[in-house]
């Protein structure tokens, strides 16, 4: 290593230095207009980017593995890296011959350009920070600004953070022998960062973020470390504190249903087995018409409400909309074009803000007048719309009203990201004069053009500019010679030649004066249009919320409309009554495809609280399953439910483990995922928790694993005493439950259903005679050889 180190020019020392500093980084090394990746990044760059892996030549030492992108490419590059999840440092070429280098640090979760970000997910950067026997979380988009914080035992920080459904986690100090902290953060799949941060500077980031201390009234010690934490990690690589902070939002965990990240995984809320939305809960739900909505819908699905009169005011919500369709559909159309004012608001706060962004707050608050008018005349026989009403209408007024009227009044009709030319004429008289001034030399050159063609007899040549020699004169090789004095040439190319003349000195000297003009003038009038917009950045953020609040309730409306789905009622009983419940996804497809689900009831009570499903592989145990949990989020985010009929007694926590995740390259075995996750389950629920199993134990041997699926059962039906849904193939443990005295056996019918369906996907009361093993097998195309072998064996026995 010694010998290679020496070998090594100083360009590759100092990228490996640059690289030790920051390990969790690629780099990228600017060299001339390229940059250079070299060695293992190289790699991991050009199979992501599919760019040529090549190698960097040395004398007398090995070659290194190296991949280039074009200066030109870098931000394309860069951008497809932030949304895989990477970081990427960024070493630029000094402005001076051996000056510092200027360093870039991107992240995905400090990235707040359009092209990395997912317009209709959050994209929150968490901080933790372990301080005694809590752990103090605290929370940041800052592409909108959101700020949230809470302290937590490392129990229950799987649900934290899924709840704040993170794209980065840094920690800033772990808790001693923290391993439900590690567990958590591992779960989570989401890339972290060990950073430690001096304690000492904390007080003085928050002070700087937030001036006024009632602004961080209530937040626990832990918290104010985290949020300290998140501030340094901030301002480290964003380069600066954002402006104008919106204050940090308290989550008190017992507010809202806790779901840790494999129930929302194995249950299929945000996206399904393979990432993708359109096979999860979410997808079926989300017919919100704005980016806002959709991302409140993600918050709420990872965190349904607990409180059952807050539900009772969302469903009321959803029911107005359910009944007034007309209304409903008013609403959705002023929504729709409402832009991501939020997104704008955050791109502002970091110094990222373009004229589009200012453009979409005019719209907005233009579109937010428009709701407020629809909704007014209900708002006082709907007490729910009223928060939402009064947020639309603040906008209507003081320097709200001022700065929409600025606005409108300034800005072109569609803005775009240059600043330049996006103030209307008529705006600013300086501004006026001085495009007047450059239209006036414009004009001029057009006639220097025609005066010179004229004298010279070269009816082609052409007055013309480009970024090497500013504004020329380009005739043709052939007619280069006939120029002469006062034209100076400045460039001879292969099939042209480019003059200068004192007279287009002159005007050129006079357009870069007026240009200069222009863009000062611009550049201020933008800067004072943003420190307007800032003044009011915590209204426009009420008004952003209130929309979302409303576009959420109305979506969930049509989506209830268009699926024929009923109001559920929610009380904090002990029971779960769904009557007739389908799944809605598993619904969809199969209307798809011209077939139609199987409706179930699901009864539980104090005396039937924990149900013990057997039936065969493929008779539907696992869409049973997730559609009683599917339902019960459903009905806590304030949403109708498929269902003829449902009373759900509120949930505190819902846990679910189906299937086993692969984690093997984290060196877990399946049956080892199974048992970590069934621990946190029987170490966590309540009486008040959903608990759904499907097969513990069949990772391990059959007698092993029917003693701990045994064990696992009693324990939830003895101790913890929650509703539970235990789905076996171990027969045996139904008949050991039969006589437990709050559990019930149900199975999956095996009779053959309609339209050639292998079982008919009904739940009877019973436990199941057989496994269909083998038939579901010959089905699946093993040869009949075998199944006939299989089929002695299991005589014999």
């Amino acid at each position: 290593m010694e010998q290679q180190a020496q070998a090594a020019s100083p360009m590759v020392t100092a990228y490996r230095d640059l690289k030790a500093r920051h390990p969790d980084f690629l780099v990228f090394y600017r060299v001339g207009e390229f940059y250079e990746i070299l060695e293992t990044d190289a790699t991991r760059v050009s199979q992501m980017l599919g760019l040529q892996l090549t190698r960097r030549r040395r004398k007398d030492a090995p070659d290194i593995p190296m991949c280039g992108v074009p200066s030109g490419r870098a931000e394309e590059a860069t951008e497809r890296l932030l949304r895989a999840g990477y970081h990427v440092a960024l070493s630029e070429q000094p402005e001076e011959p051996g000056g510092d280098r200027p360093l870039r640090l991107l992240t995905p979760g400090t990235s707040v350009q359009d092209a990395v970000l997912d317009a209709r997910a959050p994209n929150g950067l968490v901080a933790l920070y372990a301080l005694g026997a809590v752990v103090g979380l605290a929370a940041i988009d800052l592409s909108t600004g959101e700020t949230m914080s809470c302290a937590v035992a490392p129990q229950q920080l799987s649900a934290a953070l899924a709840r704040t459904t993170p794209r980065e986690i840094v920690v800033a100090q772990w808790q001693e022998g923290g391993e439900e902290m590690a567990k958590a953060v591992r779960a989570s799949g989401v890339p972290v960062q060990r950073r430690e941060n001096s304690e000492e500077n904390l007080p003085d980031l928050l002070q700087e973020a937030y001036p006024d201390p009632a602004l961080l009234r209530g937040l626990s010690e832990a918290e104010r470390a985290a949020l300290g934490s998140l501030l340094s990690y901030t301002k480290t690589m964003v380069g600066r504190l954002p402006t104008a902070m919106l204050s940090p939002r308290h989550l008190m965990m017992g507010d809202v249903m806790e779901i840790d990240a494999p129930t929302l995984q194995g249950l299929e809320i945000l996206t399904d087995a393979t990432g993708r939305r359109d096979g999860a809960l979410l997808h079926v739900l989300d017919r919100s018409v704005t980016a806002a909505g959709t991302r409140l819908l993600v918050r709420q699905l990872a965190a349904p409400l607990a409180n059952p009169e807050q539900i009772r005011r969302r469903l009321s919500l959803v029911r107005h909309f359910v009944e007034n369709p007309r209304q409903r559909g008013d609403c959705r159309e002023a929504l729709g074009a409402m832009p991501d004012v939020l997104r704008a608001a955050g791109r502002l706060s970091v110094g990222k803000a373009t004229p589009l962004d200012l453009g979409a707050i005019r719209d907005a608050l233009g579109q937010a007048w428009t709701l407020a008018e629809i909704l007014s005349p209900v708002s006082a026989v709907v007490p729910g719309l009223k928060p939402i009403v009064r947020d639309l209408e603040q906008m209507r007024q003081g320097d709200a009203l001022a700065l929409r009227e600025t606005l409108r009044r300034a800005l072109i009709a569609q803005p775009e990201r240059d600043i330049a030319d996006f103030v209307k004429p008529g705006f600013d008289r300086e501004l006026d004069a001085a495009r007047a001034a450059r239209d006036e030399v414009a004009e001029a050159l057009t006639q220097l053009q025609a005066q010179l063609a004229e004298q010279t007899g070269v009816r082609s040549l052409k007055i013309r500019r480009n970024a090497l020699i500013g504004f020329h004169i380009e005739v043709s090789t052939a007619h280069a010679s006939g120029l002469t004095s006062p034209f100076v040439l400045r460039q001879g190319l292969a099939s042209s030649a480019r003059f200068t003349h004192p007279a287009l000195d002159d005007l050129a000297a006079k357009t870069e004066t007026a240009s200069t003009r222009i863009q000062a003038i611009e550049e201020a009038l933008f800067k004072n249009f943003v420190q307007q917009a800032l003044v009011l950045r915590d209204g426009l953020a009420r008004m952003a919320h209130a929309a979302a609040a409303l576009d959420l309730v109305a979506g969930l409306a049509q989506a209830a409309a268009e699926g024929g789905w009923v109001e559920p009622t929610l009380d904090h009983a002990p029971h779960l009554d769904i009557e007739q419940g389908r799944h809605p996804l598993a619904e969809n497809l199969l209307e798809a495809e011209g077939r139609t689900f199987e409706a179930n009831d699901c009864v539980m009570s104090a005396d039937r609280r924990l149900w013990m499903l057997t039936g065969p592989n493929m008779a539907g145990k696992s869409t049973f399953l997730r559609q009683v949990a599917v339902i019960v989020i459903m009905a806590q985010i304030g949403s109708f439910v498929p269902a003829r009929q449902a009373r759900i007694g509120i949930v505190d926590r819902l846990f679910s483990r189906i299937g086993a995740g692969d984690r093997l390259v984290a060196g877990q075995s399946t049956f080892m995922v199974e048992m970590l996750e069934t621990a946190a389950i029987l170490t966590r629920a309540t009486h008040q928790s959903l608990v759904i199993l499907d097969e513990v134990g069949r990772g391990t041997s059959t007698h092993d694993g029917l003693a701990i699926a045994q064990a696992v059962m009693e324990y939830l039906h003895d101790t913890i005493q929650a509703r539970a849904l235990f789905a076996t193939h171990f027969h045996e443990l139904a008949v050991t439950a039969t006589p437990m005295p709050h559990a019930v056996c149900m199975r999956m019918d095996d009779a053959e259903g309609r339209h050639g369906e292998l079982f008919t996907y009904k739940v009877l009361p019973g436990i199941a005679a057989q496994s269909f093993g083998l038939k579901i097998a010959a089905l699946a195309g093993i040869p009949t050889s075998v199944i006939e072998r299989a089929r002695y064996l299991l005589q014999a026995r």
